[in-house]
């Protein structure tokens, strides 16, 4: 269900420290000149071939940016951030998600965004994890006492759909070209606002890295079933159990059960899709992976293989494996929205 936007700030943030609320959205213009891409040595297992050159090492858009706190009901505040191209055209929006523990930038998520914008698609991304103020020394406080450390799945869906309606309502893009993006945990939500053409938008292409969309993925995650059904009876007991930093409610597992996008691809039609997963991903498994992409009838499957596990050299500085991936995600959307 929709949230209504209600109040949105912006800001700018010098080195992590001080940072300045505005009350009229700040645009920072800034020219992207991307290196070029290379290939890695493990390609697609099964549909595709690995890129010998990248089509998308150039992008020939300018690009604004804009960071905005954006207002939820229950008073609390999403962190967004969304980078467009400088077109009169309308043009194509990727929203991106990120893990359960992950941030507004995690597995390169910053990066992707800025490739996407130089190449003519604009890229929204939010940090799951609520604000409880919208003053970014408080909100981003080293303690995590600004934030709410509690979402839930439901919550993370109106999070994006709340920034995705900002896009809409702010910037130039085409209602009817939209692709959704996911890392982990995020890949569950992108399935999910796919396969339910979440928010009444019609999705038109999925790429998602490593996806946590079965039932199985999360239960693996938290240490096997014994260990899931101790955390979910203290969450039943106690109204909440804590795991790393997040806060698990009742209504946490719940939305988990309720949305199980694995059993529903069919829903998104014969709409392109890519999946991407490596041999030696032990937070999601390989089959986990497959499982999720065989939910669908046109996908893309690529196979990869580092020690890197569950990170996917995303955070490298410098990384073939790395390049592969955002090239291929970028081009993806290119052909496909």
């Amino acid at each position: 269900m929709m949230k209504r936007l209600n109040k949105a700030n912006n800001f700018t943030k010098n080195n992590k420290t001080a940072a300045v609320i505005i009350t009229a959205a700040l645009w920072i213009a800034f020219a992207m000149v991307l290196t070029g891409c290379g290939s890695s040595s493990q390609s697609g297992d099964s549909s595709g071939t690995g890129l010998d050159t990248c089509a998308v090492s150039d992008g020939s858009f300018k690009t604004v940016s804009e960071d905005v706190f954006l207002q939820n009901e229950d008073g609390t505040y999403t962190y967004c951030s969304i980078v467009a191209p400088k077109s009169e055209e309308p043009y194509p929006l990727v929203s991106i998600s990120h893990g359960i523990y992950g941030t507004i930038n995690s597995g390169g998520a910053r990066q992707l965004s800025e490739m996407l914008a130089s190449n003519g698609i604009a890229a929204v991304r939010v940090d799951f994890n609520r604000c409880l103020t919208d003053d970014p020394d408080k909100a981003f406080a080293k303690d995590k006492s600004g934030r709410t450390n509690e979402y839930t799945i439901s919550d993370m869906l109106e999070s994006n759909m709340l920034a995705i309606n900002y896009a809409l309502d702010n910037y130039n893009v085409d209602k009817d070209r939209i692709g959704v993006y996911g890392r982990s945990f995020g890949g569950r939500i992108a399935m999910i606002m796919g396969n339910e053409s979440w928010g009444g938008i019609d999705f038109k292409a999925m790429a998602l890295i490593a996806p946590a969309g079965n039932e199985y993925a999360l239960i693996h995650y938290m240490g096997g079933k014994k260990e899931w059904d101790k955390l979910r009876a203290e969450a039943d007991r106690k109204g909440k159990c804590v795991r790393g930093r997040l806060t698990l409610t009742p209504e946490w597992f719940k939305d988990y059960y309720e949305f199980n996008p694995a059993l529903t691809g069919s829903k998104f039609g014969d709409k392109p899709v890519m999946v991407y997963y490596n041999t030696k991903d032990t937070v999601v498994e390989p089959k986990t992976s497959l499982d999720c992409a065989h939910a669908y009838s046109n996908v893309s499957i690529y196979e990869v293989t580092t020690d890197d596990g569950h990170g996917y050299e995303m955070s490298y500085e410098h990384s073939a494996i790395k390049d592969e991936i955002m090239c291929r995600v970028v081009t993806f959307f290119k052909d496909n929205l």
